[in-house]
């Protein structure tokens, strides 16, 4: 039985349908009779029509549910109540689980139920799960033509002038980098369908969220729809009693005019939305950039050795344009490998300012087609956005706490459940869509490497890695037909990215062999197996892969015993020779191991050992060796990473002539907490980790010996600045503060104004003394936010010829104000005049 009201397009099935359908009407409901009640699609007692005068009589009542709880909802005997895209899905799940036959009539019927609740498995609420009962449903024949007639029905007269008032009426409110549409109309006679009409408006709209308010036989319905995950849409109308999904929601106000209703919403609005994440808060920083001056051959080298489909290329912060893969493959192809990367880059690289929303940041790199955004303060550098950044904003996916448990899973098993459980719902649906093309194509597929092992290990992981056989090429481009997007091959590699329309990226690689002609060279491939391609990686933890072709989906393989190092904790090498083919290997290994609290297995230890005593690292470009090295101040342990690099020898290639001990040791973690205090404390600071880690452990250097290193590790031109800035002050104002126990504000002023920010952060690492830290922070608190009242054009106006010693006036003045010698405007004037008279000038005391 029908409680309430049907939709229009299920009230047209029904009536053409109705034969077929074992429906009651409630006219034919003996209700004192009833006393079980079985309740599909809903908990909530206002939802169940004259049922619920009948509620203390039944015996028992089971719910079948997918929406969030609510004040409303009934108690249960029994309940199945998931956060799943379709309550279908829970019904078609225990009819397959039960082997109860379906007829294609039913299952073309159940389709239409998933494909309406799931927005045809567009909305963020479907999962793996829909799209797995969905794939039975068309084994047994889903018919499309009529899932096509009542799924698509085109609007109605009513429907299509509400909308036209709607869109004429629509008002529209940024919200803390949020894009908000909200249209209200007064109708007067009831139209169904306010929800589709919302969900157009949305779709025709540049906004993150749409609301319609709009009166109807003098009542006020008010319908939100959301792109947004992070923001709630049911707590927003919660004031007007809404209920719903988290992305789309609705409510019923009665005794409320419609114009009272839309200013209470704006007002809720206000209230709810939270700040949008900016470039500046998603970035990646420093920006990795190349100088002008590289050739086309070592830019191609490093952007397939990072996976980058772009380079920002600079001069220390200066942007001067993008160098893209495309443009660095077509002058290889013409025989300009030796050239330098100015002559062919794009000058007018299409750029961020570190503010905007990145709801605005995605549009930018999908309407100009590009990967990696810069991120800039003025023409400053300051970071770049790349696609994972964005798909980690747009995926709404947060940290997860690495599992300690042992109960991993072992060699062969199904990761299906943990594949659901653990990835982004369109992840689950993009892994199994390749799947089917795959045995379409009768090529094999697995997803391979990081991306597994975090899945295992429930950390986050962005990037989806392809081992295709016998050819990743031709399997891409049938992904593309299939997915859409834009498509570049290496065919000299056997490997290609395809870039989807919403910006996601997947790697496909040939299943290959490489070979390194000498060390530290670039690998030769040829084509190879998966075993063999999985034997090249740098980890056993690395070489984990799962099978995406059915009947064996989910299955977990593992030829080289990296689950075991994963059980156990190791970072193992493949083979004795690799951290010589690639010395890059023992900065990532000490990476692993502090990332996932790992231990070095004591082989592996042995050979890194002896690749630290042989020097393997010193024949590595100074360039890569910084690119891979900066990757450690992107890790949260930074310190222990440090402190490793120096334990294991790996200094003696990077850091000659730090002398470490317990006290460089004890400034790095006093560092890390800095950082950390500064970011809740000092919010308008930036420091730059690397300068200031760099900085602490450089202290005691010679300044002529830290420039040295500072080249010798090509630092970017600002991380340099910044750190030498800091060792000459720190050393010089230590023991001015030593000496002088209580100096003057305008002492503080004259020592800190202009430096970086790293420099006080430094000051307060270097020293156990509380009094320094006080004068530090009463600097940057209080002192540095002081302003003169009065200027240049205030000195002109007093007679004086504007000259070198106006600014020795204005600093005199400042700092008279800092130490409350002058309180005011007038007082300054007078100073003024009287320092450039060479008159004295006291503060008459009240």
């Amino acid at each position: 039985v029908y409680p309430g009201s049907l939709n229009k397009n299920v009230q047209e099935y029904v009536a053409l349908y109705k034969d077929l359908l074992p429906v009651k009407t409630l006219k034919e409901i003996e209700l004192t009779s009833v006393t079980k009640l079985v309740v599909t699609d809903t908990r909530q007692r206002t939802r169940i029509g004259m049922f619920a005068r009948q509620l203390d009589k039944l015996t028992q009542i089971h719910l079948y549910d997918h929406h969030p709880d609510s004040d409303n909802d009934l108690t249960a005997e029994w309940s199945l109540v998931e956060n799943i895209g379709a309550t279908t899905t829970l019904l078609l799940e225990k009819i397959f689980a039960d082997n109860i036959a379906i007829s294609p009539f039913e299952a073309t019927l159940f389709a239409m139920g998933i494909y309406e609740d799931t927005g045809c498995l567009t909305f963020e609420s479907t999962t793996f799960r829909d799209v797995d009962v969905l794939h039975r449903l068309w084994q047994v024949g889903v018919n499309l033509r009529v899932v096509n007639e009542f799924l698509n029905r085109p609007l109605n007269e009513e429907q299509r002038d509400i909308l036209d008032e709607l869109l004429a009426a629509t008002e529209y409110h940024e919200l803390r980098g949020v894009r908000v549409g909200v249209a209200s109309t007064d109708n007067g006679d009831y139209v169904s369908g306010l929800g589709l009409l919302t969900h157009k408006l949305l779709e025709l709209e540049d906004v993150d969220m749409m609301f319609t308010v709009v009166s109807m036989e003098n009542k006020v319905y008010v319908v939100g729809r959301s792109r947004v995950e992070y923001i709630d849409v049911v707590k927003i109308l919660r004031s007007f009693g809404g209920k719903g999904h988290r992305s789309a929601a609705s409510a019923l106000v009665r005794e409320l005019e419609v114009e009272e209703v839309r200013d209470n919403l704006v007002i809720s609005l206000y209230r709810e939305i939270m700040p949008a994440k900016t470039a500046g808060e998603m970035m990646s920083a420093p920006a990795r950039t190349i100088a002008p001056d590289t050739t086309i051959d070592e830019a191609r080298e490093l952007m397939l050795r990072y996976g980058h489909s772009g380079f920002p290329v600079a001069e220390g912060q200066a942007l001067l344009g993008i160098i893209s893969r495309r443009d660095l493959d077509k002058a290889s192809h013409h025989g300009l490998g030796h050239a330098p990367v100015k002559g062919y880059m794009s000058r007018k690289p299409v750029t961020v300012p570190s503010e905007m929303p990145m709801r605005e940041v995605q549009h930018m790199m999908i309407e100009n087609d590009v990967g990696r955004l810069p991120v800039m303060v003025g023409e400053t550098i300051i970071g770049i956005i790349t696609r994972t950044d964005v798909l980690r904003n747009l995926e709404g996916i947060k940290p997860l706490q690495q599992s300690k448990q042992k109960n991993l899973p072992a060699v062969g098993d199904d990761l299906t459940v943990l594949i659901n459980e653990r990835l982004p719902q369109k992840m689950q649906s993009l892994l199994f869509h390749i799947g089917q093309t795959a045995d379409h194509e009768d090529v094999k597929v697995h997803a391979v490497g990081g991306f597994i092992r975090d899945l295992i290990l429930e950390m986050p992981t962005h990037d989806l890695d392809l081992v295709v056989e016998p050819l990743a090429i031709p399997f891409a481009e049938q992904l593309q037909q299939m997915l859409g997007g834009q498509l570049i091959t290496h065919e000299q590699f056997g490997t290609a990215t395809l870039t989807l329309l919403d910006g996601s990226q997947i790697d496909l690689v040939t299943a290959r062999h490489e070979f390194y002609a000498y060390p530290a060279a670039m690998p030769e491939v040829e084509q190879s197996s998966l075993k063999n391609d999985l034997f090249r990686r740098d980890f056993t933890i690395n070489t984990l892969a799962v099978a995406l072709n059915s009947p064996h989906f989910g299955q977990l393989i593992d030829f080289f015993a990296g689950l075991c190092d994963v059980q156990d904790g190791l970072i193992r090498v493949l083979y004795n020779l690799s951290f010589v083919e690639d010395p890059l290997r023992v900065l990532r290994a000490i990476r692993f191991e502090q990332r996932f609290a790992f231990q070095l297995e004591e082989t592996t230890q042995s050979l890194l050992e002896n690749a630290v005593q042989t020097r393997v690292l010193e024949k590595v470009s100074k360039e890569r060796l910084y690119d891979e090295f900066s990757l450690i101040f992107h890790e949260e342990e930074i310190p222990k990473i440090l402190d490793r690099i120096f334990t294991l020898g790996v200094s003696i290639s990077l850091f000659p002539g730090v002398r470490y001990g317990a006290a460089v040791r004890k400034r790095l973690f006093a560092v890390q907490e800095m950082l950390l205090w500064v970011e809740q404390a000092w919010r308008d600071a930036s420091p730059l980790p690397d300068a200031l880690y760099l900085a602490a452990l450089m202290l005691e250097m010679p300044f002529q010996e830290a420039r040295h290193l500072c080249r010798r590790l090509r630092l970017p031109r600002e991380v340099s600045r910044r750190l030498l800035a800091a060792l000459t002050v720190v050393p010089h104002v230590l023991a001015q503060l030593v000496t002088n126990e209580s100096p003057q504000p305008s002492q503080l002023d004259q020592w800190f104004r202009g430096q970086p920010v790293e420099a006080l952060l430094l000051l307060q690492v270097a020293s156990d003394n509380s009094r320094i830290w006080k004068s530090v922070t009463h600097y940057w608190e209080k002192i540095r936010l002081q302003k003169t009242e009065i200027n240049g054009h205030d000195l002109e106006a007093l007679g004086f010829a504007p000259g070198p010693t106006f600014q020795e006036i204005l600093t005199a003045v400042r700092a008279a104000k800092l130490d409350g010698l002058v309180t005011n405007r007038e007082e300054e004037l007078a100073f003024a005049r009287a320092r450039m008279q060479h008159e004295p000038v006291l503060r008459e005391e009240n």
